[in-house]
């Protein structure tokens, strides 16, 4: 979503009062009520981005790191007569294996670990904001029946 440079510092502002809002449910609705049409739309659209997965990247260094690793394998295999491409395969393939155990076995760094909290975090206001447009919009649909 774009965001014009006009509209910038408004729009910032809405969101960190919005996500200072974000952990107390009656708060957050009270202050996504008062806003208008237009901002609710433009903020669900901002927060309702995907992010990477963390396991994803991981399967995705463990595939790599395995590929390369097999290369390694067969050259060593296929060289095993020359001392110096053998032994540098050899010192490669150890380093593929390090790396590959150090991914497998690694924690989710603490950088995904906040990701995902704000996320859950996002959600929830994507949510709370969704039944707010809903409401809204059958009060629209309403009010034009009733007009027309």
């Amino acid at each position: 979503m774009k965001i014009s440079k006009s509209e910038h510092m408004k729009f910032s502002q809405q969101f960190s009062t919005i996500e200072k809002h974000a952990d107390d449910e009656n708060m957050l609705t009270e202050v996504l009520e008062e806003m208008p049409l237009e901002d609710l739309e433009h903020l669900r659209a901002y927060l309702s981005g995907t992010m990477s997965l963390t396991p994803y990247s991981h399967i995705k260094s463990i595939f790599m790191y395995s590929f390369v690793g097999m290369s390694v394998i067969y050259l060593i295999f296929l060289y095993q007569t020359n001392t110096w491409l053998s032994f540098t395969a050899i010192i490669l393939l150890l380093v593929v294996e390090f790396r590959l155990f150090q991914v497998a076995y690694s924690p989710p760094v603490n950088t995904h670990v906040i990701l995902a909290h704000r996320r859950r975090k996002y959600d929830r206001i994507v949510q709370v904001i969704g039944t707010i447009l809903k409401k809204r919009y059958l009060k629209e649909l309403q009010n034009a029946v009733i007009n027309f």
